[in-house]
């Protein structure tokens, strides 16, 4: 059965008369296991749903709506537990006392499928197998590491070996497409062992997608965690050396790069990102892989632009460290197509999990705070990067109007350069 949360306002769920509390029980006449099923059978014209009210009473609703309207439900679905106890785990090197959903670890093909979760498919049973296969449930999202398996078992937290080969190998038999990423624990996954996992991954054919490398993350909250070195100037260049080497390889044998480098490591080598077409199509962008260079093409799309001036404002732009060159640099183009506008980038030291961690997505409201009120001159309003704020909050749980209460101004979530664009050119700040 599954547990509807929300109901959304003037939905077909809402003219029903469906609640929170409500269980739907079947749909379109077959037991409703899970949320893929919900999506799948909910799909259509012609939908029978099931539901067993709060109150106990079983009802079958028969509806008819056009084919892919959403009926406007929100599951309470919980999603399946991660058992592993990988070395580099961010969830554990978070403070106590934040929100709850913080601490959720998740390993569910179910939102590996739906969401682009990463999974390590270590927690699968047979029948799930079966269901990926049979469902043509593709692509999925693979957490990979490595694939000597005594490497990737140590990376996990495993008293043993962690095949993953055996596994992909399998998807791959049966059509399953999936992309995947190694996150680069120095002295541990890199090197030898790094190439060796592409050489491994890259021998899996079409199936693999896309492949991104990534550096592991450390806060300073791991004092009772294994120690991990974090990666320096001269592994991210060594890292960024062997994905080019594969790249090359695979544009010539396949047609496609298929694997890239994080944008950190370029940040970390003080190198330059690559170009538009090192990136493709962009399919790790949520992994940090061509963000900056999105950023860049964006502000080059801006410098198109028609003049539009503003009254005068002072705005400050918010980012983290790694991030800081790059937004000075589209700042000045964004202040061009709109004369009156200044603009400063406070690139933000993370206090809140140390300053290991440089990315904008990743800071606290209260850092953000600190940084805006240690700016000397007079300012009109802040915008921050929309990849802070997750379910309305940011990780410390500061919301946007504590943020603006705090500060006693405005201040914006933008989701790119454009939405910067619109605030100000709109005379809305």
């Amino acid at each position: 059965m599954l547990k509807i949360k929300n109901v959304k306002p003037g939905s077909i769920g809402h003219e029903l008369g469906l609640r929170p509390g409500d269980k739907i029980v079947s749909l379109n006449g077959v037991k409703a296991r899970d949320i893929i099923d919900y999506f799948f059978h909910s799909t259509g014209e012609e939908v029978t749903v099931g539901v067993r009210t709060v109150a106990g009473r079983l009802i079958d609703f028969e509806i008819e709506k056009d084919y892919e309207e959403d009926l406007g439900l929100e599951l309470d679905i919980p999603a399946r537990q991660c058992r592993n106890k990988c070395l580099f785990c961010f969830i554990d090197q978070q403070p106590p006392g934040l929100r709850r959903t913080l601490y959720i670890k998740d390993n569910d093909y179910r939102l590996s499928f739906l969401e682009g979760n990463y999974i390590t498919l270590t927690n699968l049973h047979e029948g799930d197998r079966e269901r990926v296969i049979k469902e043509k449930l593709s692509p999925l999202y693979i957490s990979v590491h490595a694939t000597d398996p005594q490497i990737r078992g140590r990376l996990l937290g495993h008293k043993g070996p962690c095949d993953i080969l055996g596994d992909l190998t399998s998807l791959v038999q049966a059509g399953i497409a999936f992309h995947c990423q190694i996150v680069l624990c120095p002295g541990i996954n890199d090197g030898q062992v790094l190439e060796k996992t592409l050489t491994d991954l890259a021998a899996l054919g079409d199936s693999l997608l896309s492949l991104a490398v990534v550096p592991v993350g450390l806060t300073k909250y791991r004092k009772h965690l294994t120690h991990l070195a974090g990666v320096d100037s001269n592994s991210a260049r060594q890292t960024i050396e062997i994905v080019d080497r594969f790249q090359s390889r695979l544009l010539q044998s396949r047609g496609r790069r298929i694997v890239y480098a994080a944008d950190e490591f370029y940040v970390k080598a003080g190198l330059p990102v690559p170009a538009e077409e090192y990136y493709e199509d962009f399919a790790q962008l949520e992994n940090g892989v061509g963000m900056i260079r999105k950023t860049l093409m964006q502000a080059e799309e801006l410098r198109h632009m028609p003049l539009k001036h503003v009254r005068p404002q002072r705005l400050l732009l918010v980012t983290g460290k790694a991030a800081k060159t790059t937004m000075e640099s589209v700042s000045a183009i964004i202040a061009e197509v709109l004369p009156g506008l200044e603009i400063e980038v406070i690139a933000v030291e993370n206090v809140f999990l140390g300053p290991e961690i440089t990315v904008a997505g990743l800071l606290a409201g209260a850092d953000i705070c600190s940084a805006a009120e240690a700016v000397t001159e007079e300012w009109d309003a802040l915008v921050v990067p929309e990849t802070a704020v997750r379910a309305g909050c940011f990780i410390d749980d500061w919301t946007q109007e504590k943020l603006a209460r705090c500060l006693d101004k405005t201040v914006h979530i933008a989701d790119d350069l454009f939405d910067i664009i619109k605030l100000t050119g709109n005379g809305v700040l």
